[in-house]
């Protein structure tokens, strides 16, 4: 073999020697860098699973916290919705017991009025019916001093002798109203006449 067929030989070999080591290497180093990728890929997958856990955990908690404050103020409102219809209650009652005395007692005065008048009006319009008090007043005294008018038919007791009658057995004002068809208001104005008489006489 010639020396430089040796040579080449040679050099062949080392390049072929040389070109197959860095091949290995390389697919050493892609071997280890792809379990480091997947070992860094597996780590970020479970942080990120976490702070998932992490971040669900607190808004549960968030929302339980909402939901118990929303139901605390709906009580609290509703207490002091209560409150007010009591304080309401309680500051009317006392008005309401102090205004019916009063529209009671103002109702009570006309009627009693209106009955006067209507007793004074019907013993006026009735054909023996005494005259006004004013003026009966001088002619039962003028009866009693001359006493020549002590009939029975012209004094109060002898037109009303039944009324009377009925009032000294011991009937009530009302039940001799209803039992004669008059007024409460009528019949004490006949007895007041009546008792005046009776004085007068005296």
């Amino acid at each position: 073999m010639e020396p430089w067929v040796a040579i080449v030989l040679t050099g062949a070999a080392i390049a072929g020697y040389g070109w197959l080591l860095p091949a290995g290497n390389a697919k050493t180093e892609t071997a280890s860098g792809t379990a480091a990728n997947e070992e860094a890929y597996d780590r970020l997958l479970e942080d990120l699973e976490t702070e998932n856990r992490e971040l669900v955990d607190a808004v549960v908690k968030f929302k339980r916290e909402q939901d118990e404050t929303v139901d605390r103020l709906g009580r609290r409102i509703r207490e002091l919705e209560r409150q007010m219809s009591d304080w309401k209650a309680a500051d009317a009652s006392p008005r309401q017991a102090a205004e019916a005395p009063a529209s009671v007692g103002s109702a009570a005065i006309p009627a009693e009025r209106s009955d006067i008048a209507d007793s004074a009006a019907a013993i006026a319009s009735r054909p023996n019916a005494a005259v006004d008090l004013p003026a009966a007043e001088p002619a039962l005294s003028d009866a009693a001093a001359d006493g020549e008018q002590g009939s029975a038919a012209s004094t109060i007791r002898g037109r009303y002798a039944e009324l009377i009658s009925l009032y000294e057995r011991g009937r009530s004002i009302e039940q001799i109203a209803k039992a004669l068809h008059l007024n409460k208001g009528e019949v004490q104005l006949i007895l007041q006449l009546a008792k005046r008489e009776v004085g007068q006489r005296a």
